[in-house]
């Protein structure tokens, strides 16, 4: 079965949503549809509630400039709320040297992924969720986007939005460029994890301000920690605290347990809390390295989508 759109959007994280909102009154009696592989919008702009505390497991706020642009689009966009704090600190193994956010982060009351579930209200069936593009042909007045899954299925559209990272979009694109194809396949992962501690706010009163990253060349795997009640009051509920720590990994690294006892090691030693935190989570993910593969792959997509019509890339 083949089904004709006007405009596809590849990828339904916050590019995608955005862009393919933003269409919608240019379809001119066409259709729009926005394809995202996993079965939630957003990508990893997801807020998680667990005991009583908010975890983000993306993005933790936003430049105010950038979300003005996210919510700009929306006809109800929800309320936007600012840090209430723009302080904190860099550890470098002995001291901390104060430092200051130069611009307030915003997020949203219950969390970044409101702005996310705002996007979905309004673009309702337009989402497709769940499905992955494996490949995209050319066709006569525009491409033919090939769906995977048990029953592989074929959209034709005039228009295709490319809203994904240029080392997914080279792993499609490959009738276009084969060379796109190989440079997919060696493109390497980052693997990270971010660890929140949920306690008593009164058991921990040196977590103040912002949070502390670590200086360049301080030999750790935690690279910084959020303290994010302090920043945004409803991340836990009245009299607790949550701190978030980001981790790099290596092939070293061990189970659950053993990373959180890590994260923990850090903490004190970045913080000297002695606090007892009776919530501990462990979330871990995968970014795609910006190295000479991530370059090459943007530049030569950026080169097709000048040079072929109905082809671009989100903004």
């Amino acid at each position: 079965m083949v089904s004709a759109v006007r405009t596809l959007v590849i990828g339904g994280g916050l590019r995608g949503l955005r862009t393919a909102l933003t269409h919608l009154p240019c379809a001119g009696g066409g259709t729009v549809r926005c394809i995202e592989a996993q079965p939630w919008p957003g990508d990893d702009v997801r807020s998680q509630r667990s005991n009583g505390f908010v975890c983000e497991l993306g993005p933790f706020a936003f430049p105010p400039e950038s979300l003005r642009r996210l919510v700009a689009p929306l006809s109800r966009p929800p309320k936007v709320v600012t840090a209430q704090v723009r302080d904190g600190s860099v550890f470098d193994g002995e001291r901390h040297t104060a430092t200051t956010l130069d611009v307030p982060p915003c997020s949203f009351a219950t969390g970044c992924e409101e702005v996310v579930q705002a996007y979905r209200r309004e673009l309702g069936d337009v989402l497709m969720l769940g499905r992955a593009v494996t490949r995209i042909e050319p066709q006569r007045d525009g491409f033919t986007v090939v769906l995977g899954g048990e029953v592989e299925t074929r959209m034709t559209a005039a228009q295709v939005v490319l809203a994904i990272s240029p080392i997914a979009a080279a792993g499609v694109l490959g009738h276009f460029d084969p060379e796109l194809v190989t440079l997919h396949e060696l493109a390497e992962r980052d693997r990270r994890a971010f660890v929140w501690f949920g306690g008593l706010r009164q058991d921990a009163p040196e977590l103040t301000g912002y949070g502390v990253l670590a200086a360049d060349g301080l030999e750790t795997a935690t690279r910084e920690l959020i303290y994010c009640d302090r920043v945004f009051a409803n991340r836990a509920l009245d009299g607790r605290c949550l701190v978030r720590a980001e981790l790099t990994l290596d092939a070293t690294d061990g189970d659950d347990r053993e990373l959180a006892a890590r994260a923990a090691a850090d903490l004190r030693r970045f913080t000297g809390t002695r606090a007892r935190f009776g919530f501990v989570k462990v979330h871990r993910f995968e970014t795609f390295a910006h190295g000479g593969v991530f370059a090459e792959c943007h530049a030569r997509i950026a080169d097709l989508a000048a040079r072929l019509p109905g082809l671009s890339v989100a903004g």
